[in-house]
């Protein structure tokens, strides 16, 4: 299919690049004055090929039978200009214009330069925790050059994110409105183009990517040494705060908990949290390309979190001297064997005030260092900056050597202020791909013990 871009010169080579059988998925074209064109293949997952989808109780009808061809990214200065094109003739090619890519790009915190473990543990982390973001509204708008239609449907948000199994494993969501809300109608693959994402890895952070390869493409795992938290922030104080653990009750079945029920294993049966709290504990596992597979089961070491002994509060401040709160909770195995999970870099204040029914709604924040959330509009995702984030959530030994949340099966904690007092912090533990929630405490920040 001939694909309408801006150079003529530079559609004929893509012509012929499109139909050679022996012209790689992805590529790279430099014209003169033109600009720099990659594109790679879209892929589409049937029911066959992805049987344990959770959307499919709430899918769009038309969500297994919209196919788009490939998408391009087209280089314009900073930013790029991001082409979808149809396999069906009457669809629209779709445009997104000035996309900036740069807060995809796994980061190196400016406060782990020149230690190397924390750097590797940050950039790893960042590429291991998915980060999707949307385009809706005005947003939309000033991305598109008209109203799009594809498969009969027009686009009223885009997705683009960049999944947690390997750097160039991508997808890319069309949403229309439907009694007045936003339905996936289409969900793609691909393999964002690998000497664009060195590149920019290498503007980014000014260091080699090659050197981080071999964890962020193939998920090897860091070894388990110290974590100097103490180059992120200092603590100003600190003092035991009360607590009180609700793990024994059942968290709400709403939302994506609710859809992600199906990637729950093991236990088959649960009526309350602690029902996770063994090393038995199976989840679907998250495969490639990109989809939940209950067929690889992935195994856990939640019975970590056997119980909770002790929560510290700190009162933090960064090398700019910006203050934060932080939480470290020590959790105990039946052995008494110790955890501590900490995260900080935060203002508890700004949190939503919601009721324990609620939490699905709560703000949820990934493992590792200056991360980005999970999902994000287009606005927060630029004005992130991984570089730059006091935030960080990690588990640790007791002698304070990094521990893998996804080998022990945690996503992060769930976050959000009482409804009623505002004084009252509630954790809610994130299981491995947000399948569950596995633990939820009630501190009384004002409360010592």
């Amino acid at each position: 299919m001939i694909k309408q871009l801006t150079a003529i010169i530079t559609l004929a080579i893509l012509i012929v690049s499109c139909t050679n059988p022996e012209a790689e998925e992805s590529f790279s074209i430099t014209v003169n004055e033109y600009p720099t064109i990659y594109i790679a293949d879209l892929r589409e997952l049937t029911d066959e090929e992805y049987p344990d989808n959770p959307d499919i109780s709430i899918r769009h009808p038309k969500s297994t039978e919209t196919v788009m061809e490939n998408i391009s990214f087209e280089e314009k200065g900073h930013a790029f200009d991001i082409i979808v094109y149809p396999t069906n003739r009457e669809d629209d090619t779709v445009v997104m214009k000035d996309i900036h890519l740069m807060e995809f790009i796994p980061s190196i915190p400016h406060c782990a330069k020149g230690d190397d473990y924390m750097t590797l543990i940050s950039v790893v982390n960042q590429e291991w925790n998915r980060n999707q973001v949307k385009w809706t509204g005005e947003d939309l708008a000033a991305i598109l050059q008209k109203d799009y239609t594809v498969n009969g449907e027009v686009i009223s948000r885009v997705d683009l994110a960049r999944n947690c199994l390997s750097s160039y494993l991508w997808e890319l969501f069309f949403y229309t409105k439907v009694d007045g809300k936003d339905q996936v109608f289409y969900h793609g693959w691909f393999d964002f183009p690998e000497n664009l994402y060195k590149q920019l890895f290498k503007n980014r952070n000014n260091d080699d990517f090659d050197k981080y390869a071999a964890y962020m493409e193939n998920w090897k795992d860091p070894e388990n040494a110290k974590l100097n938290l103490d180059l992120i922030r200092t603590i100003e104080s600190s003092k035991m705060v009360s607590f009180e653990n609700h793990s024994d009750e059942m968290y709400p079945l709403q939302g994506e908990r609710k859809k992600k029920k199906i990637a729950i294993i093991y236990p088959e049966k649960f009526s309350k949290m602690s029902d996770f709290h063994t090393d038995s504990a199976l989840f679907a596992t998250f495969s490639e390309p990109g989809f939940y597979n209950r067929a690889d089961p992935r195994h856990t070491e939640l019975g970590r979190f056997y119980t909770l002994k002790e929560i510290e509060y700190h009162a933090t401040k960064t090398t700019h001297s910006d203050k934060f709160d932080e939480i470290k909770m020590i959790f105990e195995r039946e052995n008494g064997e110790q955890t501590q999970f900490l995260f900080g870099g935060l203002y508890f204040s700004t949190l939503p005030h919601l009721s324990a029914e609620e939490c699905n709604s709560a703000n949820a924040y990934s493992m590792g260092i200056g991360n980005h959330p999970f999902y994000e509009d287009c606005n927060s995702h630029e004005e992130h900056n991984s570089m730059e984030s006091p935030y960080f959530g990690v588990l640790l030994d007791a002698e304070g050597n990094w521990l893998d949340s996804h080998k022990i099966g945690i996503d992060g904690p769930l976050l959000h202020l009482d409804k009623k007092n505002p004084n009252i912090l509630h954790v809610w533990l994130l299981s491995f791909e947000r399948h569950a929630l596995v633990g939820h405490y009630v501190i009384d920040l004002t409360k010592t013990n």
